[in-house]
């Protein structure tokens, strides 16, 4: 993992605007940089796909995939606030099989790979088992979809009297690994692009977590919509927004 310390010290960063309101620093594509260096030095034949520079293709024959944001949480690192990641993952064919996300600012590594569980900082994980919706502390965020947003939020309200609290972090990929270690009980979002999922996904599923799209279906880090949670707060939660979209 990139020497956050050394390279990337804290403090409010220099932004450049990517569209009216998404924005990257330096330190998105210096860290992008280090990372896609490293896997093209070790696995030259495979693909690649990352947020700044998009997708480079490895050898035609190839079923793998990297899949990288070098910061997650760039809006919150520019402004100095401490809540940004580091997140890779690979996949083959369509599934992640292995996910990696780093948080500097608590020294926090998120290990997964498919079928040997969840690590952090070396420590199996696994969600906390609330039992109630009205229980548990849920985390949601915007993205830059307007539309997906305001849907968002209107669910929010909905969701509100019904939880215990909620949280939004300004980190997709966050959000959805606190799942994992049960900070969160749940985590949902409208509009996720692939490397904001991708390694959240594994790390999730290895941990316990129910992980789908908004409609149930299986989650896939190709589709932007996804629903995280232990098993009895995901059920509760599906129900009540069955109603949701019923009283709409």
């Amino acid at each position: 993992m990139l020497d956050w310390r050394k390279d990337f010290p804290p403090g409010p960063a220099r932004m450049e605007y990517k569209d009216a309101k998404d924005v990257v620093t330096e330190v998105d594509t210096r860290s992008e940089e280090i990372i896609v260096n490293h896997i093209r030095q070790h696995f030259p034949d495979h693909h690649i796909l990352a947020e700044e520079r998009g997708e480079e293709a490895g050898a035609a024959d190839s079923p793998y995939t990297w899949v990288i944001d070098p910061l997650d949480g760039t809006a919150n690192y520019a402004a100095d606030l401490a809540t940004s990641c580091v997140s890779i993952a690979l996949a083959k064919e369509d599934e992640v099989i292995m996910g990696v996300v780093y948080n500097p600012f608590r020294d926090e590594m998120f290990v997964a790979e498919k079928g040997r569980g969840t690590l952090l900082n070396d420590r199996p994980i696994r969600v906390f088992p609330t039992e109630k919706l009205e229980k548990a502390l849920v985390c949601f965020d915007l993205g830059y979809n307007e539309e997906k947003a305001v849907e968002q939020l209107r669910q929010a309200m909905f969701f509100r009297p019904r939880v215990r609290s909620m949280r939004i972090l300004g980190s997709g990929v966050l959000g959805l690994v606190n799942v994992a270690v049960g900070r969160f009980d749940l985590f949902y979002h409208q509009a996720l692009k692939p490397w904001d999922l991708a390694a959240a996904l594994v790390i999730l599923q290895e941990a316990g977590a129910v992980v789908t799209q908004n409609d149930g279906q299986p989650a896939n880090y190709l589709k932007p919509s996804v629903i995280a949670a232990s098993p009895l707060v995901y059920r509760e939660f599906m129900e009540a927004l069955d109603i949701y979209h019923k009283t709409k």
